[in-house]
């Protein structure tokens, strides 16, 4: 899953899409960098030492397709974990919502 569509994920689970661009971008940018640290670290306890140093190394190239491809291989349903990692980032999210409006 990319960037653009955990966003889109977003956007739409929390009903984001009605406020203005602009604090829809400083919000989604504070969001993804969220998830993919949480998606990082589920990454990091599925590999084996050596996938991590590869995992590494290929992060570095920032070739995001090749990283994409590798965790794949490494990582069985790996989409579907990054699913679950987004829809329980969007649940505490909307958590933390409705804390706010019933304060």
């Amino acid at each position: 899953m990319d960037k653009d569509t955990i966003q889109q994920n977003i956007i739409q689970g929390l009903g984001l899409q009605d406020l203005p661009e602009e604090t829809q971008i400083k919000l989604l940018t504070q969001m993804t960098e969220s998830v993919l640290k949480r998606v990082t670290v589920q990454v990091l306890e599925r590999l084996s030492e050596q996938e991590r140093e590869e995992f590494a190394k290929l992060q570095e190239t920032g070739d995001v397709a090749k990283v994409d491809e590798f965790l794949k291989s490494k990582i069985p349903d790996y989409d579907g974990m990054v699913e679950q990692v987004v829809a329980e980032f969007k649940e505490e999210m909307k958590s933390n919502i409705e804390t706010l409006k019933s304060a």
